[in-house]
């Protein structure tokens, strides 16, 4: 887009939305589901870091420190790969039960202080 007026970028962008506004929403779902599909098939290969449970349903990614967003959050609204594998980098794998107990003993720590 030629525009450096950014109120022109946004008229022209919006312009073009709407005459191609099927075929972007298909695009969009199309790249979802790509991205989910990649996301179970990454997580089929993992399994919990304390106790090895490696059921898919069942593992969840701990954030070690600050997170940018939840990784089901981000698969599910199409952020990419990359942006994705970089908020999994900062994450410790665990079931479910690990990762409640986990929560549990943080909490009950932090009320002791």
């Amino acid at each position: 887009m030629p525009y450096k007026d950014p109120e022109k970028r946004r008229e022209c962008r919006r312009k073009w939305y709407s005459n191609n506004k099927e075929s972007e929403k298909a695009h969009v779902s199309r790249r979802k589901k790509q991205i989910k599909k990649w996301f179970s098939e990454y997580k089929s290969n993992l399994k919990c870091n304390r106790c090895k449970e490696s059921h898919q349903a069942t593992l969840d990614f701990h954030h070690k420190g600050e997170k940018e967003k939840g990784i089901n959050f981000m698969t599910h609204w199409g952020y990419s790969i990359n942006r994705i594998k970089k908020e999994i980098s900062m994450c410790e794998v665990l079931c479910a039960n690990c990762h409640r107990k986990l929560h549990h003993n943080i909490r009950n720590k932090n009320k002791n202080l």
